[in-house]
């Protein structure tokens, strides 16, 4: 599991005073990104060899708001790994009052050339590193 911060902008609120539905997403992606940095194998480093890795599906359950200027912290881990595809879960906490406030999931593959790949063959390094991370945390 890995966490990642970020504060809730004012611009990010809808005109409830609440952050947008549409942000977390958002969100996932910078929590993502930042997952990969700490395992070592950045996206731009995967996307420099050649490998994109869109999401397939993506699910949130709403459990509490998020205000603005609310700090919130996401817990990562990979659900599920076997080369082609990743499963990640997200859990988007409050952290002041440590309240679960989003549980998401992200799915992806990956794809050089247009054509679904799998990392085992492509892009060994990151594959080693994923795996290694899934086999341990599950």
């Amino acid at each position: 599991m890995t966490n990642y911060e970020r504060k809730a902008f004012y611009h990010e609120t809808d005109q409830m005073g609440v952050i947008h539905h549409s942000n977390y997403v958002k969100w996932m992606e910078e929590a993502r990104t930042h997952f990969m940095d700490e395992l070592g194998f950045s996206y731009k480093k995967m996307e420099e060899l050649g490998v994109i890795s869109p999401v397939v599906s993506i699910n949130l359950e709403y459990k509490k708001s998020v205000l603005f200027n609310d700090t919130v912290y996401f817990v990562i881990k990979i659900d599920e790994y076997n080369g082609i595809r990743l499963e990640l879960s997200y859990e988007i906490r409050n952290k002041e009052t440590d309240e679960l406030c989003v549980k998401a999931k992200s799915k992806h593959c990956f794809i050089v050339d247009g054509k679904i790949a799998s990392c085992k063959k492509v892009l060994p390094e990151f594959h080693e590193i994923f795996d290694s991370y899934f086999q341990a945390t599950k």
